[in-house]
């Protein structure tokens, strides 16, 4: 290979503005640069941080450059433009993606690696980028290492939920709710986790957070033109977390507060964000699952009330599935089922009802009346 370190770098920032950092002939061009002896790898990153400090480059490239030097200079210490680089990792913080092939992980990983935390929303802009349609290995396993904070700031209930380190253990499990329903395994760790924690206590905590999905969004990321309305949706990594609350709620005992908020829960992840449709159906679908776990008419009313409210197909099948189940368990028809969820107003019969009328205490008697 060359050694005149300068056309090393150019030829690189040629090929990767060309084509992008996971092109084949990039890919081996890099390859053999990373093998150079770290003398030689120094030197290239020099002559990179020089082409970035004469400024005669757009935006674009310039980003490129600072990108370049990470990835060449992995593992070297002192790697020049720090202050460059933890600029442009904030500007990362404002966007909902990252392109997988900008390669931008790798200027948060020589951020570490000088002994720096990243900013927790630079966590989050990495972490849903590891699970967009776009994701490769190489983001998806850089994601795994960003433990802290457990949960992705930007939503109210995650940071309130956040703000209680004896739970953080609770967070975590719930992450690893991956899949469309709780196994026999996941729902063993769950038991134990509630068992040590207390019913009424993992209650009294996670419904307040319920409470607060689908506010606004504590900053707002700066969207694309191309891009849904991002703002308005749920963060697909907060997401997995909701779904694994959701199903630790149904590990307790049945309880009218629980079951009005997993109701409530069902119609704020079916709202819809411009450019995207319902906000997050699988936590729609989850909540709607722990329901029909759940014993008792007030779960039962509260799936009958969903049926007449909910109208996105998939979750509205899982509705009436839940109600055709449990109507055949108890020997009753649909019709008798949907008849729960309607408001009783003090009626123990039908048509009827009884209230106590008497005179008014005489306080409540206004001034020039009777005896």
């Amino acid at each position: 290979m060359t050694h005149d370190f300068e056309a090393v770098a150019g030829e690189l920032v040629v090929k990767v503005v060309s084509h992008s950092f996971r092109n084949p002939a990039v890919r081996e061009l890099l390859d053999g640069v990373e093998g150079l002896a770290d003398a030689d790898r120094r030197r290239v990153v020099a002559a990179l941080a020089d082409r970035y400090r004469g400024g005669r480059d757009t935006e674009p490239v310039r980003r490129t450059l600072l990108t370049l030097i990470a990835v060449v200079g992995r593992g070297l210490d002192g790697l020049p433009l720090a202050q460059e680089r933890t600029a442009q990792l904030d500007r990362l913080s404002r966007s909902h993606i990252y392109w997988y092939a900008d390669r931008h992980e790798a200027l948060a990983d020589a951020e570490l690696a000088a002994g720096h935390a990243l900013a927790p929303a630079v966590v989050a802009t990495i972490r849903r980028s590891a699970m967009s349609a776009y994701r490769d290995g190489t983001v998806v396993e850089f994601a795994r290492r960003l433990t802290e904070p457990v949960l992705n700031v930007g939503e109210a209930w995650a940071e309130r939920a956040m703000e209680d380190e004896g739970l953080r253990e609770l967070l975590a499990y719930a992450l690893t709710a991956k899949a469309a329903k709780p196994s026999a395994a996941w729902e063993k760790g769950g038991r134990a986790l509630v068992d040590g924690l207390g019913a009424d206590a993992v209650r009294e905590a996670v419904l307040p957070w319920l409470a607060l999905v689908g506010r606004p969004r504590t900053f707002e990321l700066e969207r694309e033109v191309y891009e849904p309305d991002v703002n308005s949706a749920f963060d697909p990594y907060n997401a997995n977390a909701l779904r694994g609350l959701v199903w630790l709620l149904s590990l307790l005992p049945p309880h009218p507060d629980t079951v009005r908020a997993l109701g409530a829960l069902v119609e704020t992840s079916l709202r819809k964000a411009a450019g995207l449709g319902p906000r997050s159906p699988k936590v729609a679908n989850a909540a709607v699952n722990s329901l029909a776990r759940m014993e008792g008419e007030a779960a039962l009313a509260e799936l009958a009330r969903l049926a007449t409210r909910v109208t996105y197909k998939g979750t509205l099948k899982l509705v009436d599935a839940a109600l055709e189940t449990r109507a055949a368990a108890l020997g009753l028809s649909r019709e008798e089922i949907e008849e729960l969820a309607a408001p009783a107003y003090g009626l123990t019969q039908v048509g009827k009802a009884e209230f106590r009328l008497g005179r008014p205490p005489r306080s409540w008697r206004c001034a020039g009346t009777g005896p």
